[in-house]
């Protein structure tokens, strides 16, 4: 019940209480003033009439007392009216029925009103000629008091609704400041933080008001420092001090998500070196010799602004990693640029005789150890450095046959969407206790020689060809086909940007919503954390869509090297991050960066899934941590749909 329901009820109780004491004390008080003054009324009337009996010389005649009594009963009131002779002899009587019109009974029954009888002797002189008896008759004072009652009702009902409303008009003014506070704590367990300018004027309201401003400012200063300490522990323990990029530590967990099957992205590992940097450094010291790595980061650096999911690390003194997805242009043609802008700059100038720079290209193929790629990749560094200076060498094979030039890849696709050749595979999240939280679907494809094609290898072309959306739209129909086979464990759906950047890829993935709230089956959506940083307002739009439709949001591959404050206006249910990162980020004796990262999910209550569990080790490792949910080869191989 609400508050202005509970005061217009004690209101309502302690006004009709207060009406209903009034108006049966004055009734009865009224009713006992109005006995006696009929009581007095009755007898002066029968004594005046009797009186002018006195004075007549009726006697006995009875037509002449008919009409003095019926001049004196039609007025109404008066319900009988006797003259009795000496002797007992009823010499005329006139009377009527006690009736009351226009007045309910119950009001009779409450204010009791007896008839008021008078009686008194008529004389002729000296001799007394009878007895007179007379009875009023009270409807008229019944009739008057339920009038005066009705008069009083009606005003009380009148103004009872008037004070309704000026109550009602006054607790809304009073309990807008209290409605603010219940939008601040939905606010606050939505992770955001709205404070209240406009104070209340009573100084209890404004007391919690104050109160509550006071735990947003707390709140929100909690969440900027655990990021501010997260962000401060990442660039610790993944940030190359002399040149602000990425190290080793940052690459690996990268590299190894790119030769997952799962993945989505199709790389090429690089490896840029410096050439004859330690000879630099003994000739020139420091100063020249991390001047030239500077360079060639700022160079690295600016690359990234061009090309989407490239990653670049400090991966040595002198060695530079680079990830750079498969694209319109050759890997080679994107490291001969690095080259020609390293020898042009004038920065080198005095040294450019000194150093140089060689590269090694490897294809990174799904499935294969990270250590076989790092092999290719040395192999064809060495090869470079034999070659001379900016030299590249690549190796590149995947062993699949796979089509060359655009046209070729569109019309593969378009065949392989006409004869149905895409697929879903699935990988189990598992919780602690062997049970499956949800199954993350990933599509794949056979080529014509039944080779199974991961989504890394044809979804950038895809893209780069505008096919993203037919591909979503294959997708989109997999899924529910899933939805009458499996009906337990809930489908994880990572979308691709597509579905975030064109309005017919939303209205597909918006009919999918629509279908799995028809489903017994959960749907999870998922967007990588990339996409989320990229395309933040449709992210939240779609989150909020996905919510509304009963369903579940979180964000994959979380990089905490990345800003954290779209989590905020996305609001997932759940964050998936690298097992190699967590295992990172707790193997110190003091886990600084983790506790931040905790204390920040479990303020936006979201659930932490670690993902790529590929070891007993890290398994475990991870169960201390009290992670509850893991994803990964250990767990649970991908496995096709049956």
């Amino acid at each position: 019940m609400t508050l202005f329901k509970q005061v217009a009820l004690l209101v309502s109780m302690v006004f009709l209480l207060i009406i209903i004491t009034i108006m049966a004390a004055s009734l009865r008080q009224y009713g006992s003033i109005v006995n006696g003054q009929l009581q007095t009324t009755a007898q002066d009337m029968v004594t005046t009439l009797g009186i002018t009996i006195s004075n007549s010389s009726f006697g006995n005649d009875k037509p002449a007392y008919e009409t003095l009594f019926n001049a004196v009963f039609d007025s109404g009131y008066y319900s009988s009216i006797e003259i009795v002779a000496t002797d007992g002899e009823l010499v005329h009587k006139k009377e009527r029925e006690l009736e009351v019109e226009g007045v309910p009974q119950w009001f009779i029954s409450l204010v009791p009103i007896a008839p008021a009888a008078a009686v008194t002797q008529v004389m002729r002189g000296w001799s007394p000629l009878g007895t007179l008896r007379l009875t009023l008759h009270p409807g008229y004072v019944y009739y008057g008091l339920y009038k005066n009652l009705e008069t009083a009702l009606i005003w009380f009902v009148v103004l009872f609704s008037i004070g309704m409303l000026v109550l009602w008009i006054t607790l809304h003014q009073l309990l807008k400041p209290l409605g603010r506070v219940r939008q601040q704590a939905d606010a606050i367990h939505n992770n955001q933080f709205v404070k209240q300018s406009s104070l209340p004027r009573t100084i209890e309201l404004r007391a919690v008001v104050n109160a509550m401003n006071r735990m947003v400012d707390k709140v929100h200063a909690v969440f900027d420092d655990q990021e501010d300490t997260l962000g401060r522990y990442q660039k610790l323990l993944y940030e190359d001090q002399l040149t602000g990029l990425g190290n080793r530590r940052y690459f690996m967990p990268h590299l190894e998500a790119a030769h997952y099957d799962e993945s989505d992205i199709h790389c090429h590992l690089a490896v840029v070196r410096i050439t004859n940097l330690d000879l630099v450094r003994e000739r020139y010291g420091y100063e020249k010799s991390d001047n030239a790595v500077i360079v060639l980061a700022n160079i690295l650096r600016g690359i990234s602004g061009h090309i989407e999911d490239y990653i670049c690390a400090r991966f040595a003194a002198d060695e530079f990693a680079l990830l750079v997805p498969s694209g319109e242009q050759p890997v080679s043609e994107y490291i001969q640029n690095i080259f020609d802008q390293y020898r042009s700059d004038q920065a080198l100038a005095d040294i450019d005789d000194e150093i140089s720079l060689i590269a090694g290209i490897s294809n990174i193929t799904t499935g294969n150890k990270v250590g076989e790629t790092l092999s290719d990749t040395d192999f064809a560094l060495t090869q470079a450095e034999a070659a001379g200076p900016y030299s590249v060498r690549e190796a590149l094979s995947t062993g699949l046959a796979l089509p060359q030039g655009k046209i070729q890849w569109r019309n593969w696709l378009e065949e392989c969407i006409s004869n149905s050749r895409f697929f879903l595979v699935r990988q189990k999240v598992m919780n602690t206790g062997g049970e499956a939280v949800h199954q993350e679907v990933f599509v794949r494809l056979k080529n014509e020689e039944n080779q199974t094609v991961p989504a890394g290898l044809f979804l950038p072309m895809a893209s780069t060809l505008n096919m993203g959306e037919a591909i979503d739209r294959v997708v989109f129909s997999l899924v529910k086909d899933l939805s009458s086979n499996n009906n337990e464990i809930p489908i994880a759906l990572n979308l691709t940007a597509s579905a975030f950047s064109h309005a017919d890829a939303l209205f597909e993935f918006n009919q999918l919503l629509k279908f799995f709230q028809q489903s017994e089956l959960k749907l999870c959506v998922e967007a990588s954390h990339a996409v989320l940083v990229q395309f933040p307002a449709m992210c939240a739009q779609i989150a909020q869509s996905v919510r509304n439709a009963g369903q579940v949001f979180g964000i994959d591959n979380l990089n905490i090297g990345r800003s954290l404050l779209e989590l905020k206006t996305v609001r997932p249910d759940y964050l998936k991050i690298n097992a190699k990162t967590l295992y990172d980020m707790t193997h110190d004796d003091i886990p600084v960066g983790y506790q931040a990262l905790q204390s920040m999910i479990r303020t936006m209550d979201i659930q932490l899934i670690a993902v790529a569990v590929d070891s007993q080790e890290i398994y475990d490792h991870l169960q201390q941590l009290g992670i509850e949910a893991m994803q990964g080869n250990l767990l649970h191989e991908p496995e096709e749909f049956v």
